[in-house]
């Protein structure tokens, strides 16, 4: 497995001691459940500030550290590196590349420079850690679109998969990357390409085509006599692994715990669990709530949200500034409709929490908000579906979500379209009991059918037989 970030890191707490906590964001929390579940090699750059101290000589530590079930490899950045290839090349270019949110994206030759060298040290620490040429590669996102090109130079037989979480662009919008013809060719130096969505595929072939002049069939590129399986296969959450918890026989303490911490008095509660990103829609999540209070003045005495959004990304300015953006609204709607800026309707916490904390949230909610602008699929969706093993709470989903493709039975919203979203949660707030157990009930077999260790398998099964794609129903 190779990510650019770590499934687990390890921290100095107040006291100067060494602790250890996992990563947020559904993607580490899936790829950690598949990891734990077949063993192997995670390579990833290690960022906490107690990394080095636990490592051994060949930068190894395994993990998870509680119950250790496969080994993390760490990769040293410099600041300057971090910088230039994951704040700038990555987040400040590929990402607002990628994604619809009105962010322009940012290019620099510096940033490439160091995105290349970071991309070739990741190759050769793969190389060092393979056993045989034969055993599979799993490659993790746009930070490392350039590792299975550096990697065929010694290893041109070793099976490679990369998939890419977030969307790709269309070819038009694609051409604004001064690298693209770079990007491109190290994507098709794979074995197996896995995009979300069926568009996203499309978009890949499209490209490769049109800047590369590759001859492409539906699910099959060639280039320079190497053919690469492309594919769209979204992934899941690891659903037995929250399902269990819900049966936890201490969830219901944690959840009344979680109240008292919240300050939570009303009956009904919303919730939303997002990174802090430009492209989730919290601004446009608060707009539909204020207008809701607006429209329903008794809502602000029955009615609690919950608003969890973990930083990210925090040293660039345009996540600065939508985070200045969201407290800003935050103590705006809590005076508008509550009695001062922390005595409102809205509860906005920056924590991340652990999954058992998490799954008690998830179930304290009458329903759960995903607004994204714009995401390849979003995993706050449906894990929210799989600790719903009552049934109840229902999911208000953007259309512009990827997971929108597959859970048709949510509440579907446009965040763009204030009056619209609002509905949408009138609509969830109003909603049977008795049409509230279908709809997730119907939701919860869509997500229990493809888990994470099915979107793993269909990949691995893929990469060591071409001949199996597309995956069939099982």
């Amino acid at each position: 497995m190779v990510s650019n970030r770590e499934p687990y890191l390890h921290a100095f707490d107040t006291d100067g001691r060494v602790g250890w906590s996992p990563t947020t964001g559904g993607v580490s929390v899936a790829l950690d459940s598949l990891m734990r579940e077949r063993g192997g090699v995670w390579i990833a750059h290690g960022a906490g500030d107690a990394d080095r101290e636990v490592v051994d000589e060949a930068d190894r530590v395994r993990v998870p550290p509680d119950l250790p079930a496969y080994t993390l490899r760490r990769i040293w950045l410099t600041e300057t590196e971090e910088r230039r290839y994951y704040e700038g090349f990555a987040n400040e270019g590929l990402w607002p590349l990628c994604h619809v949110a009105h962010v322009k994206p940012v290019f620099r030759a510096a940033d490439w420079r160091a995105y290349q060298a970071i991309n070739r040290r990741f190759a050769e620490a793969v190389a060092a850690e393979l056993p045989d040429d034969g055993a599979p590669v799993f490659i993790q996102d746009y930070h490392l679109t350039l590792v299975a090109r550096y990697l065929r130079e010694s290893h041109p037989e070793t099976p490679i998969a990369l998939f890419w979480h977030i969307p790709f662009p269309h070819p038009d919008k694609f051409r604004i990357c001064p690298y693209r013809r770079e990007i491109l060719e190290g994507l098709a130096a794979t074995d197996l390409l896995a995009f979300q969505l069926e568009r996203d595929r499309r978009n890949f072939v499209a490209a490769s085509r049109a800047e590369l002049g590759a001859k492409a069939s539906r699910s099959r590129v060639h280039l320079n006599h190497r053919s690469t399986s492309v594919c769209a296969v979204p992934i899941g959450v690891d659903f037995d692994r929250i399902r269990s918890v819900t049966r936890d026989p201490g969830l219901d303490t944690e959840m009344a715990r979680l109240r008292r911490e919240l300050r939570i008095e009303t009956p009904r509660i919303g919730i939303g669990v997002d990174r802090l990103d430009y492209t989730k829609g919290i601004p446009e999540r608060l707009n539909a709530l204020d207008c809701l209070f607006t429209r329903w003045p008794n809502l602000r005495d029955e009615l609690t949200f919950v608003q969890i959004a973990v930083p990210s990304r925090s040293k660039l300015e345009s996540y600065a500034a939508v985070a200045a953006d969201i407290d800003r609204r935050v103590a705006e709607l809590n005076v508008k409709h509550g009695r001062g800026p922390t005595d409102g309707p809205i509860r906005y916490r920056t924590a991340a929490l652990r999954v058992r904390r998490l799954v008690a949230l998830y179930r304290l909610a009458d329903f759960c908000l995903v607004s994204s602008l714009h995401d390849g699929m979003n995993l706050v969706a449906k894990e929210f579906v799989a600790a719903r093993e009552d049934l109840g709470g229902v999911l208000v989903l953007s259309e512009l979500a990827g997971a929108a493709q597959e859970l048709h039975d949510a509440v579907i919203i446009n965040p763009y379209d204030v009056e619209s979203f609002a509905d949408g949660l009138e609509l969830a707030l109003g909603m049977s009991e008795e049409e509230t157990h279908r709809r997730m009930r119907v939701l919860r077999r869509v997500v229990a059918g493809r888990d994470v260790f099915r979107w793993a398998s269909d990949i691995l099964e893929g990469l060591e037989d071409p001949t199996t794609w597309p995956p069939g129903p099982r």
